[in-house]
């Protein structure tokens, strides 16, 4: 069993990291001609030997290194063990996200629609209003003021946040409510009822503890409340409990101890559900007296009536009163009222790629197949074949790779052929930029080759092994691009050894990927 890093996401605390989440095979094949063989072969002799150096230092004794790094339309610049197979991780996203911009377009964005079911008199909707979902995985706090992206690390999906993303987890809620308003509905007889049939409904693992979540059209905030735990007073205090937000459709019951040495995980355990969906959890766990807030991620089980119920609070701050007293739901006499649409597809990857979300990962498959297949029924499978066109299209065979591990040489096929693209800019600017943002962030800010190195990151633990991986593109200054992928593993005795070579070994990947951009430009 695979298991994500905390390291990826800049997150040093002890959580289970990513699982592969079922990344489509590829072939190990070359760019060009790929000959590599299982040792280290390069033209440079004093590249070798810094990349030598590196991987030869006393921290790595033990390890195994594989990587290619190839300049586009030209021979390799280095490679070893390059044909040699490697847990990829994280790094797989790269084709995730690849599938979707081959079957969506980096333009591609995602309308989230407002319908209502009946007539309006005199401000009275005598109908339902539809809350139409659309795909958007952005609904939520993560689109600032200025229209970029909140991008933090670590992530409030993963446990280990000390805070909430800023801002209103239901502003395009609101927006579409104020544009009902404006449409003149000031009282709605009818229900609040999301449209989720975009795609059914599926479920999928996402390796953070043991959770798999509910993969829906609907998002609103990950489809998460965070409650954020705040240490008591003194040892044995309960914690205080924050919930955000804080809408009808979640109570939690709080069960958290505030103690000198926790030994208990932050657990959510379901209570009951009533007949309205409303539901009561219950959180138990241990914090750390005089420690930082946590951002516990409750992911709610129902996305669907989750939405429902943000949507009616928003509605009810807009003025817009529900009574829910008359339903005339009719899918074919509906009339639009409101309408949002998202940023671009070049955007919503991001959150993927960057900080390399799994919740967002496991929902891009069912987007591709649901949206390009026209497939609301198995978007997921659709997906999975728009996967497997793809790596054809890049000349790798999709059947070729053992389990979960992937060679350096299929990397740089596949990436060469994303090269060739007309999407390839948008594609390259939503990876990690070392020293800039996202997962490398952190690596090498002032060094020549930072804002130069474009790649997604990955993380993995399988038994007692820790593998690391980072994947994609150098840009030099003359405009040349080397494609690249790189992949170390090594055998550790225990957590803490783990989580302390991660950030070591982040770093001397991003020192080769430098050493081979002064290589190319002195």
């Amino acid at each position: 069993m695979a298991h994500s890093d905390p390291a990826e996401t800049g997150d040093h605390s002890r959580r289970s990291v990513l699982k592969l989440l079922g990344a489509a095979p590829i072939a190990a094949a070359g760019l060009l001609s790929l000959g590599a063989t299982a040792r280290a072969d390069t033209p440079d002799s004093t590249l070798a030997a810094k990349i030598a150096e590196i991987t030869g230092r006393p921290e790595f004794i033990g390890s195994h290194w594989g990587m290619r790094f190839q300049l586009a339309g030209a021979g390799a610049v280095y490679t070893q063990n390059a044909e040699q197979r490697f847990v990829a991780a994280s790094a797989f996203k790269v084709f995730i996200a690849g599938s979707a911009f081959a079957a969506l377009g980096a333009d591609h964005r995602f309308r989230t629609t407002v319908h209502r079911t009946g007539p309006v008199v005199h401000g009275v909707l005598r109908g339902d209003l539809l809350l139409v979902a659309g795909g958007d995985l952005l609904l939520g706090p993560r689109i600032r003021p200025d229209g970029t992206l909140a991008l933090p690390l670590p992530d409030h999906s993963y446990g280990s946040a000390p805070a909430p993303m800023p801002g209103d987890p239901l502003q395009q809620l609101r927006h579409l409510a104020r544009q009902v308003a404006c449409r003149g509905i000031r009282r709605v007889e009818g229900r609040v009822i999301v449209d989720a049939s975009l795609f059914r409904q599926g479920r999928e693992p996402i390796a953070i503890g043991n959770l798999s979540i509910p993969v829906s059209p609907m998002m609103v905030n990950d489809n998460i409340v965070d409650v954020v735990v705040t240490p008591g007073a003194q040892a044995g205090a309960p914690a205080r409990l924050r919930v955000w937000p804080d809408i009808a459709c979640v109570t939690v019951v709080n069960d958290v101890t505030t103690v000198t040495n926790p030994s208990r995980r932050l657990t959510f355990t379901e209570v009951s559900t009533a007949p309205d969906g409303t539901r009561t959890v219950r959180l138990t766990g241990d914090v750390l007296l005089g420690g930082p807030p946590v951002v516990s991620p409750y992911y709610v089980p129902d996305p669907v009536r989750f939405a429902e119920f943000a949507f009616g609070e928003a509605l009810r701050d807009a003025d817009v009163v529900i009574t829910g007293k008359v339903s005339t739901s009719d899918s074919g006499r509906r009339s639009p009222v409101a309408e949002y649409l998202s940023p671009p597809l070049s955007e919503e990857v991001k959150v993927m790629l960057k900080i390399s979300s799994n919740p967002h990962t496991v929902h891009f498959p069912y987007l591709v197949g649901a949206i390009a297949g026209r497939d609301p029924d198995t978007p997921k499978a659709t997906g999975e074949r728009y996967q497997r066109e793809l790596f054809e299209q890049a000349g790798v065979d999709p059947d070729d790779p053992v389990g979960e591990r992937y060679t350096a040489d299929f990397f740089v096929r596949f990436l060469g052929h994303m090269a060739r693209q007309r999407y390839f800019v948008p594609y390259r600017q939503a990876l990690p930029i070392m020293g800039r943002d996202g997962s490398i962030a952190h690596v090498l800010p002032d060094s020549p080759a930072a804002g130069r190195v474009f790649a997604k990151t990955g993380t993995a633990s399988m038994g007692d092994v820790l593998h690391k991986a980072l994947a994609g593109y150098v840009v030099l200054p003359d405009g040349r691009l080397v494609l690249f992928a790189q992949f170390m593993n090594k055998t550790v005795g225990s957590v803490d050894e783990a989580m302390a070579l991660q950030t070591v070994v982040e770093t001397a990947q991003g020192e080769i990927a430098a050493a081979v951009y002064a290589s190319l430009t002195r």
